[in-house]
């Protein structure tokens, strides 16, 4: 029995990985006569042990491994040629038997998953590509609905496919959907239905499919997830214009402005109101979660440093915005590879919720909070707590109900958008938001009467409406035509598959 090796090399990350070797490390993917073995592994002298029916073949390694391994082309057997990677088509991967060393995707993924990709497409047969798209997604998931609605008034056949069979196996998942179809346009929101090593990606590539990732939140705090490079060829959309440079300056090819937007299809009918929600025409109503789910595991062990936290409250109460780039400042932190950013993050994420706190404090107690219960634990917080709304059942209603509806944006996005600035108004709602850069995208005219910058002038705006309806109908009309001539799904999906270069 052949001992199995074990060699440390430098991953394509920078991180310290072990490569093992033996016969459970390679995967035989049956075929004609001509044989391709895609990476020898480590001790390439073994390859001959292991399959010694095979006196000759070609081979492709990753020319970053072999450097790092000691006299590795010496010990590669006779009868054992090399192959260009370019010369890898797809069709000679049909036509050929492939033996391919697992553990190499994982240690060099650019490198590998193109390669894989024609392996795991080789045999399959694509039918014509159609007007067809695919929206990975997982129990629950927001902007899934939206987006149908959208892709089908575009003339888009959706399939929504569960995120976790791609991400886990899209060597084979992905091609046998494909066997059936194959989709013009794969749409992912922060990476789902996309495994962190490329694959997915590159098999879609290369099975022509336009792909698009659409990062809703912070990219910075997301990127960490991803263990090979095959984002920079993705084109990313960002609902946060100021992450395009830092993006492009990170290595990406392609960033375009896409904020979040409304879906009049379920928001413009407000039916009816909850029994917790049934005496909400003169009060001010703020929705949410005291913190996003999974927040301490996501930041375990992180805290912002005492000296700038002290900076950016007092920034908070002069109205200023000490945000993720501002954090980024202080604390200079590669964006990828690796967590490194998230002591950046764990510094606007704090920040973000302290001011959310102090709004929240200053609007009083008769504003009602619809959300969890971790909201009465925090100090200064005495508003009327209620328990959670359904997104798409209760949530119009409330926002058509309210006096007025408070928006506080956090400091992760610096100018991005929530949904409440698109939802609210659609619902026929009136909406009061904090000051913050991405408003630049609406008319100043509907934007200033609006908006507060200190905590101190919340109160007075949501008196100001009370007493002068008037003005309020005339701003909920002009915003609600706004919204809905400019600012839904269906305009964000015009500017998306115009970047993608589809209809």
């Amino acid at each position: 029995m052949t001992r199995p090796v074990r060699i440390r090399i430098i991953n394509e990350l920078g991180n310290l990985q072990t490569l093992p070797d033996g016969p459970n490390q390679f995967e035989v993917i049956p075929g004609a006569k001509n044989l391709i073995c895609l990476g020898l592994g480590p001790e390439p002298a073994e390859i001959k042990k292991l399959f010694p029916q095979y006196t000759h073949a070609y081979f492709i390694e990753c020319p970053t491994m072999q450097s790092q391994i000691q006299s590795w082309d010496k010990r590669v057997p006779s009868g054992f040629l090399p192959l260009d990677p370019q010369l890898f088509t797809p069709e000679l991967a049909a036509q050929s038997t492939i033996i391919r060393y697992r553990p190499g995707l994982k240690a060099f993924p650019s490198f590998w998953a193109p390669l894989t990709a024609r392996v795991a497409l080789g045999h399959t047969i694509l039918t014509p590509q159609s007007q067809i798209a695919w929206l990975p997604f997982a129990e629950n998931d927001l902007l899934v609905r939206e987006l149908l609605h959208a892709l089908e008034a575009r003339g888009y056949t959706v399939r929504t496919i569960n995120q976790e069979h791609l991400e886990r196996s899209p060597g084979t998942a992905l091609p046998a959907f494909m066997e059936h179809e194959t989709p013009a346009l794969f749409l992912s929101v922060n990476f789902k239905g996309l495994d962190p090593f490329g694959l997915g990606f590159n098999i879609l590539r290369e099975a022509g499919v336009k792909t698009g990732i659409w990062l809703v939140d912070n990219p910075f705090n997301i990127l960490p997830s991803i263990k090979s490079g095959f984002w920079k060829e993705v084109p990313l959309f960002v609902t946060d214009h100021t992450f395009i440079t830092p993006l492009k300056r990170a290595g990406a090819s392609e960033v375009t402005h896409l904020p979040l937007a409304a879906c009049p299809e379920l928001f413009s009918q407000p039916g009816p109101l909850p029994d917790h929600g049934n005496d909400l025409e003169n009060k001010l109503v703020f929705v949410g979660r005291s913190e996003f789910p999974r927040k301490q595991k996501f930041f375990a062990g992180l805290k912002p440093p005492k000296a700038q936290m002290e900076q950016a409250v007092s920034m908070l109460s002069r109205g200023e915005r000490p945000h993720f780039h501002w954090w980024h400042k202080q604390i200079p932190s590669r964006p990828w590879p690796g967590n490194e950013i998230r002591t950046v993050g764990i510094g606007a994420e704090v920040t973000g919720q302290r001011w959310k706190l102090d709004c929240l404090t200053a609007a009083g107690e008769e504003t009602v909070i619809f959300g969890d219960d971790k909201w009465r634990q925090y100090s200064g917080i005495t508003n009327d707590i209620r328990r959670f709304l359904d997104y798409y059942g209760a949530l119009p209603a409330v926002y058509h109900a309210a006096g007025a509806i408070l928006n506080i944006t956090g400091m992760q996005l610096p100018a991005g958008l929530t949904q409440r600035h698109f939802d609210v108004w659609c619902a026929g709602g009136f909406l009061l938001t904090d000051a913050n850069p991405g408003l630049t995208i609406f008319p100043d005219s509907l934007t200033t009467p609006i908006t507060y910058k200190v905590t101190a002038d919340i109160g007075p705006l949501f008196t100001t409406f009370q007493k002068n309806d008037s003005d309020k109908i005339t701003l909920q009309d002009a915003w609600k035509k706004e919204i809905q001539e400019h600012h839904t799904y269906h305009n964000r999906l015009e500017t998306l598959t115009q970047a993608l270069g589809l209809p």
